[in-house]
């Protein structure tokens, strides 16, 4: 007889935005765990093309300052006060992930294999989703919050300079961790019915 699949640790991945700062103790561990997803995350043809930063301490901070700084010039002013506030929360984390994409791994992939090039920078990218994920449930097992944005262009010219990059990086999303300090709200679920169809 096999038993069900436990499912827990799906259901406490979620998207946690009152975050706060964790032990520096966790440092290593959270190195290794980040390192083995991106080591054992399926590829399209073993391509391997997701580049990471994990961005801690006075880094971190930097990295928010510098995109609130970027925003504010831009989004109309009854929806500053509430985009600020955003900010700061991802700010308060202890740290942020950035998902890249190296286009010239991309680029390569295309030559190698010509029938398939339209599809592959779709593919990378569901590949780099799926690094996401695993991060994000790794973090969640071991009771660390984080969410996903994508201030994309908001902030990748400035990551170049930032941090120097190669040029052949994109950005593709942040993923801003940290001890869970407000629970999020219960979450609702469309019916499965019309969503999921079984055929035995």
């Amino acid at each position: 007889m096999v038993s069900c699949i436990e499912q827990d640790s799906l259901k406490n991945r979620r998207s946690i935005y009152g975050l706060g700062k964790l032990s520096a103790s966790v440092n290593g561990c959270l190195e290794d765990s980040v390192k083995a997803c991106l080591l054992n995350c399926p590829t399209p043809f073993n391509v391997q093309s997701a580049r990471l930063i994990i961005l801690l301490n006075k880094n971190h901070q930097i990295l928010w300052e510098k995109i609130w700084s970027n925003l504010k010039s831009i989004i109309p002013s009854q929806n500053r006060k509430a985009t600020k506030e955003k900010i700061e929360s991802f700010a308060r984390a202890y740290g942020t992930i950035l998902f890249f994409e190296d286009k010239n791994s991309l680029k390569e992939l295309k030559k190698r294999f010509p029938t398939y090039r339209k599809n592959m920078k779709i593919w990378t990218q569901q590949a780099n989703g799926m690094l996401q994920f695993m991060i994000w449930q790794i973090l969640a097992e071991n009771n660390i919050g984080a969410s996903l944005q994508h201030y994309n262009e908001i902030i990748e010219e400035d990551l170049y300079s930032m941090y120097d990059l190669p040029k052949n990086w994109e950005l593709v999303a942040q993923m801003p961790f940290g001890s869970i300090e407000k629970e999020p709200a219960e979450k609702t679920y469309l019916p499965l019915e019309g969503r999921i169809k079984i055929f035995k």
